[in-house]
């Protein structure tokens, strides 16, 4: 009885680690201005395709998916792909990384190979013709699975177009050998920086709660708590506009987020209403139409007002030339629209703990935000007009919450958008190890060309560490 117990007990075991689909081929054809890649796919999946920039990337995600070809083999490299890599976003989430040599707009629907095995298509639509029309080779028949597969709604996302020289095609290759990761050497990996901007400050105050209670001083305590919270995040590191209370100009708040390369500009302010009874935290980011509401237009005026220490828009427009150069409105649609999904993210955390005085990004023009290359919000953290909220703002324990939604709402947004070459986006793309028994270390660190160092420091080993079968280690990038 123990015996057949013992083998019951073996096959869930076995029915459960082998239940993950199974990434069996990747085909790439092209034609004209569009290359398409053919995924097949052994086993359910749910997909989720997207696209990042600086430098240009397709990046699908398998969930329950694991990789059962070798990338090197598979022959993806074309005049548009210029790098493959793979790597897990989740522990049972696979993430394959389509490094491209100009932006694209993406089309996904489901394909079948055969009629058993289910699949993907992609399709990459570019600006101009990148080579010659060919036809490559159709995908191969693979060995029937009885898997049924269920597929998500294909998604669309549109970027512009940006023409660049071509590159001699290949061929796609089939193999199936066992997985390793394909990436370029940068020298070095940085960490994100993060611009907090606590509005006012010095000569200007800001607004005022019914208790005098001060935005300046208000929005200055929840930025110092964030920037806590992002300076001990591993691949993260906060810069101040200002640490103190001492006035700082729009030009020198751009110009701090230029000088240090940010990755992001945050603004916290905290609203303030003639009406008492407003209440509620906003999450606001550019506009280059206008305002999403009568709310935001008024808002926005107060604010860029007050950032100019009271100096109009429209004479400063004439005045300076400086500053007018920083408000033209430039090519901004994908730093705007960065802004507003990670807007939505530090929304959605916000809402979790406190009331929202908006349940969606608005937009408006507000100076403050215009830096042309570095994604920015507003967040305005509640209403220091109403006795209530003004209560809240100026407690500890709730500026500690406040700044802990803002910072999860933008850790979630870095780690759908890692930025190239940096600390996060090794980690989103690490690999997940299942040690099995007799497994090594330094055996683990051959297989996936690592040293047996950056293993350890990843997985907080120290000296010669036993490992058990079934452990969890994440294998961190070549480079790394």
């Amino acid at each position: 009885m123990i015996v057949r117990l013992w083998i019951f007990v073996v096959l869930c075991l076995w029915s459960v680690v082998t239940s993950s689909a199974q990434l069996k081929s990747i085909v790439l054809k092209q034609q004209g201005n569009q290359t398409s890649l053919y995924f097949t796919i052994a086993g359910p999946f749910t997909h989720k395709l997207f696209s990042l920039s600086q430098p240009d990337r397709v990046v699908l995600d398998l969930k329950e998916t694991q990789l059962a070809v070798d990338l090197n083999q598979l022959g993806l490299i074309n005049g548009l792909v210029k790098q493959v890599r793979s790597g897990h976003s989740e522990p049972r989430t696979l993430r394959l990384v389509f490094e491209v040599n100009q932006k694209v707009l993406l089309r996904s629907a489901p394909w079948r190979p055969n009629g058993t095995y289910g699949g993907i298509r992609v399709d990459l639509l570019h600006s101009g013709r990148l080579v010659p029309p060919v036809a490559a080779n159709t995908p191969k028949k693979a060995l029937p699975v009885t898997q049924k597969v269920p597929i998500k709604q294909p998604q669309q996302q549109f970027l512009k177009q940006n023409i660049r020289a071509p590159q001699p095609p290949v061929q796609p290759i089939l193999a199936n050998q066992a997985p390793i990761k394909v990436s370029n050497k940068p020298t070095r990996l940085r960490d994100v920086i993060v611009v907090l901007d606590a509005g006012h400050g010095g000569k200007d105050p800001g607004a005022r709660g019914p208790r005098n209670s001060r935005e300046k001083d208000v929005v200055l305590a929840i930025t110092l708590k964030l920037k806590q919270l992002i300076d001990r995040q591993p691949g993260m590191r906060a810069v101040l506009t200002r640490s103190g209370d001492y006035y700082v100009g729009l030009r020198q708040r751009l110009n701090i987020a230029r000088r240090h390369n940010g990755d992001i500009f945050v603004a916290i302010h905290a609203d303030a209403f003639n009406n008492p009874h407003s209440h509620g935290a906003s999450v606001f980011a550019l506009s280059q139409r206008g305002a999403t509401s009568e709310a935001a237009r008024w808002l926005a005026e107060k604010e860029n007002y007050s950032e100019l220490g009271g100096v109009n828009l429209g004479d400063l427009d004439d005045q300076n030339g400086v500053v007018r150069s920083v408000l033209i409105d430039l090519s901004q649609t994908a730093t705007i629209n960065a802004g507003l999904q990670m807007g939505g993210r530090v929304l959605n955390q916000l809402g979790n703990f406190t009331v929202l005085h908006n349940h969606k990004v608005e937009q408006a023009r507000f100076v403050v935000l215009k830096s042309p290359d570095i994604p920015s919000i507003l967040v305005e953290t509640g209403f220091i007009s109403n006795p209530v909220e003004e209560r809240n703002l100026t407690n500890p324990a709730y500026q500690a919450r406040l700044s802990q939604a803002i910072f999860q709402g933008i850790k979630g947004y870095f780690w759908e958008n890692p930025p190239h070459g940096s600390r996060i986006e090794a980690m989103a793309t690490n690999t997940i190890h299942l040690v099995r028994t007799g497994e090594t270390l330094p055996a683990i660190a051959a297989r996936y060309h690592v040293s047996v160092a950056a293993l350890q420091s990843a997985n907080h080993l120290r000296g010669v560490s036993r490992l058990r079968p079934g452990q969890k280690l994440v294998i961190p990038p070549a480079w790394a």
